[in-house]
């Protein structure tokens, strides 16, 4: 990664210095709580507070973690996409930032680094400085299972299980839920972790006890149908033989003949 100020030095000599006040940045990242290794996305807005047009060649972020001669950005020099016209404010295309793996937790400082052209004189500007948050990794775990198991558990409820092992084990998963969100609020993540991963262990438990249940049941309904067709069945043909013995042995009236 390339120094942003230190390219535009070597281009085209040390640049003038734009006040302060007559550039205002503001800095949006999608995660203000990042992790080591993880990926946060900035947007960067601009305003010209100047009287002049300023051309944006350079523009970068640097974080307190790295040397004086890096930055996230983008070299813009050779096609200027960002020329900012007096009193207006401009957007510059989201950066994507990756976070070293060793980087430590706390709070971090970072700051916006600009070079560029006002009116036709070059310049070099840094923001103000802003902090970011860096997280033990172990809570972006404990965030996503806290948010996977609670969904899941809503949705293990709004299934009104029939079988009372299922019910058991979801109350079995609800138990281990709330002890995790204890120990998360003690800051104790192995812990609250592991209790996740019981409840979502118990809520899959529950799953297939009630398939195992509703498939059993299915199969008593079925075979309860079955005898019942049956017993149908078998009482008509026993009606049917019966209703024929009858008729054979019903008697024959003999024919006489009377003479006169």
């Amino acid at each position: 990664m390339v120094s942003l100020s230190l390219v535009f030095s070597l281009l085209c000599g040390v640049g003038s210095a734009l006040e302060q006040n007559q550039l205002i940045t503001s800095v949006v990242l999608t995660n203000q709580n990042a992790y080591p290794g993880g990926t946060i996305l900035a947007s960067i807005y601009l305003k010209n507070n100047s009287t002049d047009i300023l051309t944006i060649q350079y523009v970068g972020i640097q974080f307190d973690w790295m040397s004086s001669d890096q930055f996230y950005g983008y070299d813009l020099s050779s096609n200027p996409t960002v020329i900012i016209i007096p009193s207006a404010d401009q957007f510059v295309n989201s950066i994507t930032m990756t976070l070293p793996e060793n980087v430590t937790t706390g709070e971090h400082t970072y700051f916006v680094g600009v070079d560029g052209l006002q009116g036709t004189d070059s310049f070099m500007w840094d923001s103000q400085t802003f902090t970011l948050l860096v997280q033990d990794p172990k809570i972006e775990q404990y965030n996503y299972l806290l948010a996977q198991v609670s969904g899941n558990i809503t949705e293990s409820e709004n299934n009104n299980y029939q079988s009372s092992k299922a019910q058991s084990l979801l109350t079995q998963a609800n138990l281990a839920y709330e002890q995790a969100l204890v120990f998360g609020n003690q800051n104790s993540w192995d812990e609250a972790t592991s209790l996740f991963n019981n409840a979502l262990t118990y809520l899959e438990q529950a799953e297939v006890e009630e398939q195992n249940y509703l498939a059993d049941k299915g199969l008593q309904e079925t075979l309860f149908i079955a005898i019942g067709i049956a017993v149908v069945v078998i009482a008509a043909i026993l009606v049917i033989i019966y209703l024929t013995k009858r008729k054979k042995k019903s008697p024959v009236l003999a024919q006489t003949q009377t003479t006169t």
